[in-house]
C-alpha cells in the first residue's frame, strides 16, 4: 500500500464512520468490526518503516489522514490517531522485536508515555509492574507499550540526566484491563486503566523513547518522539472543528430561529461568528503544519531541529487545539437551542474538543515550556 491507496480507503469508510456515530459514543469504544475496517485501510502502517512492511509516510501525510477520519468522527479519529502514532515505536526497538511486534503493520497498538510503572533487570530482559489510565484503543489492539522507571536497591536508578526511564512492548493479553472510561468527552476511544504485575518482557521489546540515538536512522524516526504524536493529535482537533462547521453551516442555512422569519443564515451575528471561527481554523491549521514541515525539512536534510523550530511546532500544537476548542464552542452556540439535544453532532464535537484541551502535551504549561525557549 501507498499514501494515495489508503486515502482512497479512508474516504470510502467516512460515510460508515459517520453513520455510527452514536453507536460508538453509546459503546464508548470502537466496535470490533469498524476497528477492523479501519486496519484494512491500511492507515496503522503509515509509520511503520518501510523495512518492516510499512508504509514510513511523511508527517504531514499522517496528519491530513488523521484530520480527514476525525471529520467523520472524533473518537474515530482520536483512535486512529493513537494507532498510527504508538506505531512508530517499530523505528524506536530492536529490530527483532519490532518484526515481533509488527509482524502485520497494518495493526494498532496502544501506548502509554508515561513512566508509571517500575522495571527491574531479570536474566534476559525485565520483569515490570505498574498501572495507567487512558489506554486508548487498547480494546482493539494486540499489543501495547509502556513507560517504566528502572528500580535499583529499593528506588529509581539514576542518572546524569534523573531517573532511567524505558518503555517496553507487552501484549495486550498480559495485561489487566479496568474499564474507568465513563467521561465526558471522546467517549468512543476505550480509553481503560490498565495494569501489569510482575510480567517478564524479553530485552528485544525494550526501547527508549525519547533518545533518537537509539532510534533508526530514516527521517520518520528522528522526528522529535513526542513533538511528532502532539502533531498528530492537533490534527484530530482540525478534522473536528471542520466538521463543525460544515454542520453549523448546514444548519444555519435551514433552522429559521424563533420569532424569525428568515433561516439564521441571514443573521449578521451568525455570518461574522461563522466567518471567524473559518478564519481561526485555517490560521491553526496553517500554523501548525508550516512549523511542523519547518522541521520535517531539516530533519530529511540529515539536521537535528533547533529548540527554536521544536517550540515553535508545540506552540502550534496547543494553539491548534485551544483554537478548535474556541470554534466548537461557537458552533455549538450558534446552532441555538436544538444544539442541546444529544441528537445533535454540535454538541458531541464540542465536548470531544474539550476533552482533548486536558491531554498533557497540549495542556497550559506547554505555553511555558515554548516561551522559555
Amino acid at each position: 500500500m501507498n499514501v494515495s491507496s489508503i486515502a482512497g480507503n479512508v474516504e470510502r469508510l467516512l460515510p460508515v464512520v459517520r453513520q455510527r456515530r452514536d453507536e460508538i459514543e453509546q459503546a464508548r469504544r470502537l466496535p470490533r468490526d469498524l476497528a477492523d475496517d479501519l486496519r484494512r485501510t491500511g492507515l496503522f502502517s503509515l509509520t511503520v518503516p518501510r523495512a518492516l512492511g510499512g508504509v514510513e509516510a511523511t508527517p504531514l501525510d499522517v496528519m491530513r489522514l488523521i484530520e480527514t477520519i476525525a471529520t467523520a468522527d472524533g473518537s474515530t479519529g482520536w483512535c486512529a490517531m493513537v494507532g498510527i502514532g504508538n506505531n512508530v515505536v517499530a523505528g524506536y526497538m530492536p529490530e527483532d522485536g519490532a518484526r515481533e511486534v509488527f509482524a502485520d503493520p497494518a495493526a494498532p497498538s496502544a501506548g502509554l508515555a508515561a513512566p508509571a510503572g517500575q522495571a527491574v533487570r531479570a536474566d534476559g530482559g525485565l520483569r515490570v509492574s505498574g498501572r495507567w489510565a487512558f489506554a486508548s484503543g487498547i480494546t482493539h489492539s494486540d499489543w501495547v507499550w509502556a513507560g517504566w522507571l528502572m528500580m535499583e536497591n529499593g528506588g529509581p536508578r539514576m542518572t546524569p540526566h534523573g531517573p532511567e526511564i524505558v518503555h517496553v512492548c507487552l501484549p495486550v493479553a498480559d495485561v489487566t484491563l479496568d474499564d474507568t472510561w465513563h467521561v465526558s468527552g471522546l467517549r468512543g476511544t476505550g480509553s481503560v486503566d490498565v495494569s501489569v504485575k510482575g510480567t517478564f518482557v524479553p530485552e528485544r521489546r525494550v526501547f527508549v523513547l525519547l533518545d533518537s540515538s537509539s532510534h533508526r536512522r530514516e527521517p520518520l524516526f528522528q522526528m522529535p518522539p513526542l513533538g511528532l504524536f502532539v502533531y498528530q493529535l492537533a490534527a484530530v482537533g482540525l478534522g473536528i472543528a471542520r466538521a463543525a462547521l460544515d454542520e453549523l453551516r448546514e444548519a444555519l442555512e435551514t433552522k429559521v430561529p424563533t420569532l424569525y422569519t428568515a433561516p439564521a443564515a441571514e443573521r449578521p451575528l451568525a455570518q461574522a461568528g461563522y466567518a471567524r471561527a473559518e478564519a481561526a481554523l485555517a490560521a491553526a491549521r496553517a500554523l501548525l503544519y508550516a512549523t511542523v514541515d519547518d522541521i520535517w525539512q531539516a530533519v530529511s536534510g540529515g539536521q537535528a531541529p533547533s529548540a527554536r523550530q521544536i517550540a515553535l511546532a508545540r506552540a502550534a500544537s496547543t494553539h491548534a487545539v485551544e483554537t478548535v476548542a474556541e470554534i466548537t464552542r461557537t458552533a455549538n452556540t450558534l446552532a441555538g437551542g436544538s444544539s442541546l439535544y444529544a441528537s445533535s453532532s454540535l454538541q458531541r464535537h464540542a465536548r470531544d474538543a474539550e476533552a482533548m484541551t486536558h491531554h498533557f502535551t497540549v495542556a497550559p504549561h506547554t505555553w511555558e515550556d515554548a516561551g522559555r525557549v
